[in-house]
């Protein structure tokens, strides 16, 4: 029969497809939509063989074995001077499943049943229907779950029907079935976890780190001076070296034509003091100066008087007067034009100068007047 061998044909084809693993199905309904072909028996007043159309449905009940319900019906022709015969069949098979996780899984089969017989002329019949076969499910698709599945399914059967006086009569069946399955989603693998490892315990603390120093005793810490040794009364920067330049003298100020300081000059001048004090190997120079108003000998004159005015306060505040010159230079080395306001206010100032300075120490800046 040319369906047989078409189903055969596939079968084979199929078989050369790697095997792939499957999910257990056990448990699993299905269906099987299924056509074919039935050969008749030779001694059934019909012609040799026709279309046969069928369908099942199962359940696989253990990973060996699955039961089904099948319906097929056939209508054989009667070819010339014979009658035409539709066969319906009704049977309960029992399948026996090999390699089920597999993709191809061969199978056995046997069935009991009844196969009704309706000739046309004739009298209708229905007798005891007895069937083996054999087949296989090749599996082409199944969810990730596992509990959908699709496969073919080619089979076939020898069916015997109790029909007559003549005694038993018997077919050959085969179909290719297309096979839905459905059930549970396939178990899960189960992963023990282990317990977390124990906790490392903390670090000890690190020990503090040694005091830090100030070797040369010039108040600036030993990882911070870049200039180790420095000698006892020399004035240093932040960075332990001795200051060069100048010392900011800012806010010094005395009544107009006056050698007296105003009030806000104070502060000014003991910062200054505390500060001297602190490095008896300085001598400075205090230079007044003023701006051109007035005559050449009257701004000598004052310009004496103010840094006279000035030595005196920061004696008066400690500061060794061996260490203080105070001289007056009067008009005569401006800093900016006296032509206006601004430039004369600038002129009128107290400058404070190093004149001997072991250590360099850095003086910037310079008093002024009003």
């Amino acid at each position: 029969m040319k369906v047989l061998f078409a189903a055969c044909t596939l079968a084979a084809s199929t078989l050369a497809i790697p095997v792939l693993a499957s999910a257990d199905e056990v448990g699993h309904w299905y269906v099987n939509p299924n056509f074919g072909g039935v050969s008749v028996d030779n001694d059934r007043p019909v012609q040799d063989k026709d279309w046969l159309y069928g369908f099942g449905v199962g359940r696989h009940i253990t990973r060996g074995l699955s039961t089904e319900l099948n319906v097929t019906g056939a209508q054989v022709g009667g070819g010339p001077g014979r009658s035409d015969l539709s066969l319906w069949g009704t049977s309960l098979d029992l399948l026996g499943v090999m390699n089920r996780d597999a993709r191809v899984s061969p199978y056995v089969s046997v069935g009991l049943g009844a196969l009704s017989n309706e000739p046309s002329p004739g009298r209708n019949t229905t007798d005891f229907l007895s069937q083996a076969g054999v087949g296989m499910f090749i599996k082409l698709w199944e969810s990730t779950d596992g509990s959908r599945s699709f496969s073919l399914r080619p089979d076939l059967k020898a069916r015997w029907d109790d029909a007559g006086a003549e005694g038993k009569l018997r077919d050959y069946v085969g179909t290719l079935g297309f096979q839905f399955a459905f059930g549970a989603p396939k178990a899960q693998p189960v992963v023990a976890s282990l317990p977390p490892p124990p906790a490392a315990p903390p670090p000890a603390p690190p020990a503090p780190p040694p005091p830090i120093g100030d070797s040369d005793h010039d108040g600036v810490l030993d990882n911070q001076d870049q200039c180790p040794d420095t000698p006892a009364g020399v004035a240093v920067d932040s960075l332990g070296c001795p200051r060069k330049g100048s010392i900011v003298l800012e806010g010094v100020t005395f009544d107009v034509n006056s050698a007296h300081l105003t009030g806000g000059s104070d502060s000014t001048l003991n910062s200054v003091a505390d500060d001297l004090k602190k490095y008896p190997r300085l001598r400075i120079e205090l230079q007044g100066h003023t701006d051109s108003s007035g005559s050449d000998a009257y701004n000598l004159k004052l310009s004496q008087q103010r840094a006279d005015a000035v030595r005196e306060h920061l004696v008066e505040q400690g500061v060794p007067a061996a260490r203080l010159v105070a001289k007056g230079y009067g008009e005569s080395m401006p800093v900016e034009s006296n032509d206006s306001a601004e430039g004369r206010a600038h002129n009128r100032r107290v400058v404070m100068v190093v004149i001997e300075n072991p250590g360099d120490v850095e003086v910037k800046g310079e008093g002024k007047t009003e």
